[in-house]
């Protein structure tokens, strides 16, 4: 990572990060402030506003690697406004006490050289208040691979530590890391693959494995699944995680354009995209509600039928706020918001992936 004297040399406070940041838009916040105020006052200046969703990397004219800044900011710290009582952070606690995690998934080949871990969807659907099927996208993963000729061994992981990473507490991080570390690397895997991208991000950049690590859409990119129902106009939520975090933005489209789907791009996509405003289990409030919105509108000019993201958490918060629509205002979004595998899934069984039906004609 790199440290704070190394940014305070590189950065020269040409400001580019601030123009471009998300955050700005809806509150007074500048990322090259931070970095100004934490050499030169020694304060924390708005490290836990920070969406770290990577826009600033994208444009600094000097390389300053911003995400590493940030996260060295916040380690041992406390965040100031975590989700939903903090339950999702308790449950990843509860997991490095607790024994091997189990998902709802049971079938699989535990003999396949390759793997499949489906995140933390089965908690999702537990507190996520939401018309979502969240455990729809383990088994639409599943449904996938093998249709491409892969029937992989189901993961049975405990949580890969993201958000505990993302919101400065290093300790547990670590305790899950050693942990899916042994599993993984014990289990004679070559490849695992995920449908996170949040999961993606983390065991491939965080993590130490001795297996080759993918997203699920890199994998769908390339397999013949035989879907050519397509009549449907989809445009792409580019997740931060999957995005900019690790470059990743062309699998996604060409799975979805495998279709025969007609894909349009909204005005900001791939390096350019906004983030969906929330981070990490963290900052969920009327200032990243006013981004969502931002996003939503976004999409809702592109006259698409669905809205795609490859990020369970991304699905979450677009989804709440499509469920609090609100006509008067503006606030009416008559498009589905889908996960990649779900609509791919959806489409292979015959349904239009985007017509808001259960994938059944």
């Amino acid at each position: 990572m790199t440290n704070n004297s190394n940014n305070s040399q590189v950065c020269y406070q040409c400001g580019t990060c601030t123009a471009i940041c998300p955050v700005r838009r809806v509150v007074k916040f500048s990322p090259r402030v931070a970095i100004y105020d934490s050499n030169i006052y020694d304060t924390d200046t708005d490290v836990w506003d920070c969406l770290t969703c990577g826009q600033c990397e994208v444009v600094c004219p000097q390389g300053v690697r911003l995400l590493d800044f940030f996260l060295d900011q916040r380690i041992g710290g406390k965040p100031r406004d975590i989700v939903h009582k903090g339950v999702f952070t308790e449950l990843a606690d509860l997991m490095t006490r607790l024994g091997n995690s189990k998902t709802t998934l049971t079938e699989g080949d535990d003999t396949a050289g390759i793997g499949y871990f489906p995140g933390c969807v089965d908690f999702h659907d537990m507190f996520f208040d939401l018309d979502v099927d969240f455990g729809e996208i383990a088994t639409s993963s599943v449904t996938l691979l093998s249709k491409a000729g892969l029937s992989p061994k189901i993961m049975q992981l405990k949580c890969c530590g993201h958000d505990q990473l993302w919101q400065g507490n290093q300790e547990m991080f670590d305790k899950l890391k050693e942990e899916n570390t042994k599993l993984i690397n014990e289990s004679g895997i070559e490849t695992l693959v995920v449908s996170c991208a949040e999961c993606y991000r983390t065991f491939l950049m965080d993590y130490d494995l001795d297996c080759e690590v993918k997203h699920i859409s890199q994998v769908l990119a390339d397999a013949d699944l035989g879907i050519t129902n397509g009549s449907v106009t989809a445009t792409i939520h580019d997740a931060c995680r999957l995005g900019r975090h690790t470059g990743e933005y062309d699998a996604p489209r060409n799975a979805i354009a495998a279709t025969g789907a007609k894909i349009v791009e909204m005005q900001h996509n791939k390096e350019n995209a906004l983030c969906c405003g929330v981070s990490s289990m963290m900052n969920c409030n009327d200032r990243t509600k006013a981004l969502r919105v931002l996003r939503m509108d976004e999409a809702k000019r592109t006259g698409a039928d669905v809205l795609i993201t490859s990020c369970p958490k991304c699905l979450a918060h677009l989804n709440c706020l499509k469920e609090e629509e609100d006509s008067e205002h503006g606030h009416d979004y008559p498009f589905e918001v889908l996960d990649l595998t779900v609509y791919l899934a959806r489409k292979l069984s015959g349904g239009n992936g985007g017509d808001g039906g259960d994938g059944d004609e």
